[in-house]
């Protein structure tokens, strides 16, 4: 037919094998419909099944990478737990003959409980977090399911203190529970590029569903074969954690949560120049971010960046009234506020109400810039000031010396720590730089692929608003509701 006839259109359905054809014979008027189909096509069908519609046009680029990794990782975690379930059963007392129903009831009503207990407790702790370093708590998550899961195969180890080894392992997988979930639902918010976040869900859920099947039954054989083998339960412990390592180095986020930004901006303040996502992503911190003295703010700009503080700390570190005012003065063009809390080696950002995402993110950078060069101005040496392999600094290192041997840039301090403090001079020099140079900066960053509409920074609550504002707002609503 396509032979004969003249093909006036044709179309596909997605990126699948299914094709359309519109025909026009020979000597005929009407239009004919030709489909073309593989209809033995079994990969095809698969693809209908476990993948979102669309596929590979409505997920992101690394989904497929992360969906192998994480197939894995689910494949090795059934297994592990339905070998330790066999132990947790015999913990509550199945095939004892001197359990009582009763017994075995109280162990299991403790045990939830507990459960629920620590699933309030840590999403309360650590909810916020969970956005954020989504990474992070997705390896940290199945981590802790594994070690609740070596505490369950070792319940006949702790035979008189059965039902405290089962609380506890209950509540760390609920947090489990709570950490997985929380970041699961934003991995599937990043790959889900077309709006069809409930599809790529159910998607992914068929995908767990079919993966869990062939595991348990794996599961089964390993056990009527090989008994509770410690050797293979040990062995998938170790691929769970490997397959989920993999899962989360394969994921590109494009939005800016701390590690990511601050990489970011070490780059660019280093080599002039913007890096993409998956280059950030390959070598973003993940296991050990913000643990003990490694703190990542800390190492490259030599101050940790606290953003949404209360003003009762700027109260502490500028007690007079006058130091308020010029503050207050400097910043008066600005949606925040930045300055260092010197003996705490903190650098403070206190956010006026109305600040959008780009202030947000903008007072982030300015609290990079003014941190390096407060260090700058003690003498304090940074990796990001140091000179490349090429030998040239750039213009950032060659601000940086300048300031460091103005006298003006710098009050000396009495207090221990640093022995100078930033001059307003050098606030309103380094307040006017973040500002001239964001604007090249964040047209770099949106041009290299970041999402620039929101961001994943950890702010805390207090915002500056103006009472006279809201006195006036308060008088309007009390007239209205007279004139009602």
């Amino acid at each position: 037919m396509l032979h004969d006839g003249e093909i006036l259109l044709n179309e596909r359905y997605g990126s699948s094998s299914k094709k359309r054809h519109y025909v026009i014979p020979p000597d005929q008027a009407k239009v004919v419909v030709v489909d073309d189909e593989k209809f033995a096509d079994v990969s095809g069908l698969l693809t209908r099944i476990f993948m979102p519609q669309g596929y590979p046009n409505s997920v992101s680029k690394d989904y497929v990478a992360y969906q192998i990794w994480d197939t894995a990782q689910a494949f090795c975690s059934t297994i592990t737990g339905t070998l330790a379930t066999q132990e947790v059963l015999r913990g509550v007392g199945v095939g004892d003959t001197g359990a009582t129903p009763l017994a075995a009831t109280i162990t299991w009503v403790i045990k939830d409980g507990c459960g629920h207990l620590g699933r309030i407790i840590f999403a309360y702790s650590h909810g916020t977090y969970l956005d954020a370093y989504s990474k992070k708590w997705r390896l940290y998550a199945d981590t802790l399911n594994d070690a609740a899961m070596c505490i369950e195969i070792a319940l006949p180890l702790f035979k008189n203190y059965t039902t405290f080894a089962l609380c506890v392992s209950t509540v760390m997988k609920a947090i489990v529970g709570v950490a997985g979930g929380a970041t699961r639902a934003a991995m599937t918010q990043h790959h889900a590029v077309r709006g069809n976040l409930a599809d790529v869900s159910a998607k992914d859920s068929a995908q767990e569903t079919a993966v869990n099947l062939v595991a348990s039954i794996t599961a089964l054989l390993i056990i009527t074969l090989f008994g509770n083998s410690i050797f293979i339960f040990i062995m998938m412990i170790i691929l769970h954690i490997v397959f989920n390592y993999l899962a989360v180095r394969a994921v590109c986020l494009r939005t800016l949560n701390e590690p990511r930004f601050l990489q970011v901006i070490e780059t660019y303040l280093r080599k002039e120049m913007v890096p993409n996502p998956c280059e950030v992503n390959r070598t973003e911190p993940i296991i050990f971010y913000q643990l003990g003295t490694k703190l990542l703010d800390l190492k490259i700009c030599g101050f940790q960046i606290h953003l949404g503080q209360s003003m009762k700390q700027l109260i502490k570190d500028v007690p007079k009234t006058s130091g308020l005012k010029l503050i207050k003065e400097i910043y008066s063009d600005r949606n925040y506020i930045v300055y260092p809390s010197m003996n705490q080696r903190l650098m403070c950002v206190y956010i006026k109400e109305g600040a959008t995402v780009d202030d947000i993110l903008c007072s982030y950078f300015h609290a990079v810039l003014l941190s390096i060069i407060t260090c700058t101005i003690n003498d304090h040496e940074l990796f990001v000031l140091r000179n490349l392999p090429d030998g040239e600094p750039k213009s950032f290192a060659q601000l940086c010396q300048i300031l460091q041997e103005a006298d003006w840039s710098r009050v000396p301090r009495q207090d221990k720590g640093f022995s100078y403090g930033p001059s307003e001079r050098l606030l309103r020099f380094v307040n006017n730089t973040a500002s001239q140079t964001w604007q090249s900066f964040r047209i770099g960053l949106t041009h290299t692929g970041w999402d620039m509409s929101k961001h994943l920074l950890i702010v805390d609550e207090w915002r500056i608003y103006d009472a006279r504002e809201e006195y006036m707002q308060d008088r309007n609503d009390e007239n209205s509701e007279t004139d009602l």
